[in-house]
C-alpha cells in the first residue's frame, strides 16, 4: 500500500463518519439552553429549523432520513412569528434544547396562533423513541395536551441531556407560527392576566350589546339592533381570531372551526356596513354610495358559501375582499364627513383606531415592535375603543334627535300658542258679540213683558175704571181705590226690576216697604215673622214679579173682604221648599166652592194659581171662622224642562 492509497482510505473513512453524524450535526446547527428561561419567555423563531412539505406526505422517519434532513433552512430571521402565509405546503420545524443542569427542567412551548388546523409535536426520549402529541383546530379541544385557547405544550428535559423536538404545522389558512419557551410559573401569570384581558374585554362587548339592545326595546329604533348585530359580530370574530370560540362555543367542531377561522370577520363586516347605512342614511343622503355598500353587503354573503365549497380556494379571495372592503368603508366614512355627516365622524375614528390595531398586529408579528401588552392585546384594545366611539355615534345621534324633537315640540307650542291666542281673541269677539245679543234679547223680552204686565194689569184696571166714571156709576171713592190700585200694580212692576240677586227675603222687604202704609191706613196690624231661607238662583224680575202679584193679590183680597185686624208674614224651610204664609183673623170663605168658581173673587184664586204653576210653586188656602191661612211653597232648586 503507497502513501496515496492511505490518504484515500483516510478521507473515505472521515466521510462515512461525517454521513452516519450528519443528523446530530443538522440538530446541533443552533442548540437552545433551556435554563436561560427564568421569567420571561423566549422566542423560538431563530431556534428552528424549517423544511417546507408541499405534498403533506413526509412522516417523522421521513424528515430523520438524511437526504431529506439536509433540506432543513436554519438562520431564520428574530420576528416573533414565521409566517408563510396562505399556503398549501405543511412546514415540518426541528428544534434543539439542551438542559445542562444537575435536575430535571419544565417548560411549556406555546404556539399562539389557534387557526391553525394541525399542530403535531414530536419529542425524542433518552431511549431513541419519541412523544407524539397532535392537536390543532379541527380537533376536538380536549385533545389538547394543556386547556389554553393557544397551542400549548408541556416539555421536560433530564439532567444533562439533549433534545431534538419536532413540529409539523399545518392549516387550512395562512401559516402563521409564533412560537415562545416559557418557564412554567411564569407562564400561568401570564396565562391568568391573558385571560383578564379577554374576560375584560369580553364584558365590555357583553354590557354595550345588552345595554343598546335594551335601548332598542324602549325607543323600537333600527339602528341600535344593527348596532347589537354589529358588537355581537365583531367580539365574535375576536373569539374566533384568539381561539376562545373554539374553547367555548364549539370544542368538537372540524370542519366549522376551519370555515369560521375562514371568515370570522365577514358577518362583522356585513353588520358594519348595515349599521353605516343606517346611521347616516346613505339611501337618501347619498344613493350612489349607498349602491356600492349593498354590493359590499353582498359580497359578505356570497364569500361564506365558497369558502363552504373550498376553504384553500377561496381563502384569498376572501382575504382580498376583506382589506378592499375595508379600503371602500373607510372611503365612504371619509366620503360622508367631508360632506358634513356628523356621524361619520365617528366612524372615520372608529376605522382609524381598528386600522392602527392591526397594524400593531402585524408588527408584532414580524419582530418589528417590542411585545408588551397594548401589542400584545392590541385587536383587543382596538376593537373596544371601535364599539365604544361607535356607541358615543349612537349617544350623539339621540341627543340629536332629542334637541330636534325639543325644537320640533317648542315650534309647535308656539304655533300652537298663536293659535290658541287667535282662538281666544275669536272666542271673546264672539262671546262679546253673543253677550250684546243677549243684552238686546233680554231688553226685548223685558220690555215686552212689562208691556204685558202693564196691558194685562195697570192697563185693564184704568180702561175697567174710565168706562164706569163714562157711565157715571162710580163715585169719587171708588175712583180713588181703583187709581191707587194701578199705583200699587205700577209700583209692583217697578219693584219687580230691582236685583234681588236670588233672594226671597229682600223681595218680602220690598212688598213689605210698599204695602205697610197702606196697611196702617186701614188699622191692620203687620206681624213680621220672616226668618232665613235658602236662595232662590231662579228668582230673576220675571219670576220676582209673579211672586208679588200672588202676594199683593193676598193682602188686598183680606183688606177688601175679611175685616181683619192682624195679618202674620212667616218663612221657613219644608223639605226642598221655602214656604211663605200669610195668616189673618178676619172672616173665611169657602175655599172649595170659590175654587169652582162660584161667585166674583174666584177669579182673583185662579189668577194666583196660574202665577204659582208658572214659577214652578204651589198655593194653598186653609179659611175658617176664625181666620185664613196662604202657604205658597216656592222649590228651593226648580227642576229644568
Amino acid at each position: 500500500m503507497n502513501k496515496n492509497d492511505k490518504y484515500r482510505y483516510l478521507i473515505f473513512f472521515l466521510l462515512c463518519g461525517l454521513l452516519l453524524l450528519s443528523t446530530e450535526v443538522f440538530a446541533a446547527d443552533k442548540v437552545l439552553d433551556v435554563n436561560q428561561l427564568i421569567h420571561s419567555p423566549l422566542s423560538l423563531t431563530e431556534y428552528f429549523d424549517v423544511l417546507e412539505d408541499p405534498g403533506q406526505t413526509l412522516t417523522l422517519a421521513d424528515v430523520q432520513k438524511p437526504d431529506i434532513a439536509s433540506h432543513f433552512k436554519s438562520e431564520q430571521a428574530s420576528a416573533m412569528a414565521l409566517n408563510y402565509g396562505l399556503t398549501r405546503s405543511a412546514y415540518w420545524l426541528r428544534l434543539s434544547l439542551r438542559n445542562a443542569s444537575d435536575h430535571p427542567v419544565e417548560r411549556m412551548l406555546e404556539i399562539t396562533y389557534p387557526l391553525l388546523s394541525s399542530v403535531q409535536l414530536h419529542q425524542s426520549r433518552t431511549d431513541g423513541t419519541y412523544r407524539s402529541l397532535a392537536t390543532g383546530s379541527v380537533m376536538p379541544f380536549a385533545m389538547r395536551p394543556y386547556p389554553n385557547r393557544a397551542f400549548i405544550f408541556p416539555l421536560t428535559l433530564p439532567a444533562h441531556s439533549s433534545q431534538v423536538v419536532y413540529l409539523r404545522i399545518q392549516s387550512a389558512t395562512t401559516v402563521i407560527i409564533p412560537a415562545r419557551l416559557w418557564e412554567p410559573l411564569a407562564f400561568h401569570v401570564y396565562e391568568r392576566n391573558d385571560y383578564i384581558v379577554q374576560g375584560w374585554y369580553f364584558g365590555m362587548a357583553a354590557a354595550m350589546i345588552l345595554f343598546n339592545f335594551l335601548l332598542f326595546i324602549a325607543l323600537r329604533d333600527g339602528v341600535y339592533f344593527l348596532y347589537v348585530s354589529f358588537a355581537t359580530c365583531m367580539a365574535l370574530g375576536v373569539a374566533i381570531q384568539k381561539g376562545l370560540a373554539k374553547e367555548f362555543l364549539w370544542p368538537d367542531a372540524a370542519i366549522w372551526a376551519d370555515l369560521s377561522n375562514s371568515f370570522g370577520y365577514l358577518p362583522a363586516l356585513a353588520a358594519m356596513l348595515f349599521f353605516m347605512r343606517g346611521m347616516l342614511d346613505t339611501a337618501k343622503n347619498f344613493p350612489k354610495l349607498d349602491r356600492l355598500l349593498k354590493a359590499l353587503v353582498g359580497g359578505c354573503i356570497l364569500i361564506p358559501i365558497g369558502l363552504a365549497v373550498s376553504v384553500q380556494t377561496f381563502t384569498m379571495p376572501a382575504i382580498v375582499f376583506i382589506i378592499a372592503g375595508l379600503i371602500l368603508t373607510f372611503g365612504s366614512a371619509v366620503f360622508c364627513a367631508l360632506k358634513r355627516q356628523r356621524s361619520a365622524y365617528f366612524f372615520v375614528a372608529s376605522y382609524i383606531v381598528l386600522f392602527l390595531a392591526a397594524m400593531m398586529s402585524s408588527l408584532l408579528y414580524f419582530g418589528l415592535v417590542p411585545a408588551n401588552m397594548l401589542m400584545t392585546f392590541g385587536m383587543q384594545f382596538g376593537s373596544a375603543v371601535e364599539m365604544l366611539l361607535l356607541a358615543f355615534a349612537l349617544a350623539d345621534r339621540f341627543i340629536i334627535i332629542r334637541h330636534k324633537a325639543i325644537n320640533d315640540v317648542k315650534q309647535v307650542n308656539a304655533s300652537l300658542e298663536q293659535r290658541l291666542q287667535e282662538r281666544e281673541a275669536e272666542l271673546t269677539e264672539a262671546h262679546h258679540r253673543l253677550r250684546r245679543i243677549e243684552q238686546r234679547q233680554l231688553l226685548s223680552q223685558e220690555r215686552q213683558r212689562m208691556m204685558q204686565d202693564m196691558h194685562d194689569g195697570l192697563g185693564s184696571s184704568l180702561v175697567s175704571a174710565l168706562r164706569v166714571v163714562e157711565h157715571g156709576r162710580m163715585s169719587e171713592a171708588e175712583v180713588a181705590q181703583v187709581l191707587r190700585g194701578c199705583i200699587d200694580d205700577l209700583k209692583l212692576a217697578i219693584d219687580s226690576m230691582e236685583p234681588v240677586e236670588a233672594d226671597l227675603l229682600l223681595l218680602l222687604a220690598t212688598l213689605r216697604f210698599r204695602l205697610g202704609p197702606r196697611l196702617e191706613s186701614t188699622g191692620i196690624a203687620l206681624r213680621w215673622e220672616v226668618n232665613n231661607v235658602p236662595p232662590l238662583d231662579w228668582l230673576d224680575p220675571k219670576n220676582a214679579l209673579h211672586i208679588l202679584r200672588i202676594l199683593q193679590e193676598a193682602f188686598t183680597n183680606i183688606i177688601k173682604h175679611t175685616r181683619a185686624t192682624e195679618i202674620r208674614v212667616a218663612t221657613g224651610v219644608q223639605n226642598d221648599q221655602v214656604a211663605v204664609t200669610i195668616t189673618d183673623n178676619g172672616q173665611g170663605f169657602p175655599v172649595a166652592s170659590t175654587l169652582r168658581g162660584d161667585g166674583v173673587s174666584g177669579k182673583g184664586l185662579s189668577n194666583q194659581i196660574r202665577r204659582a204653576e208658572a214659577v214652578g210653586a204651589e198655593i194653598s188656602w186653609e179659611s175658617n171662622d176664625v181666620g185664613t191661612c196662604l202657604t205658597l211653597r216656592l222649590p228651593i232648586k226648580r227642576k229644568q224642562v
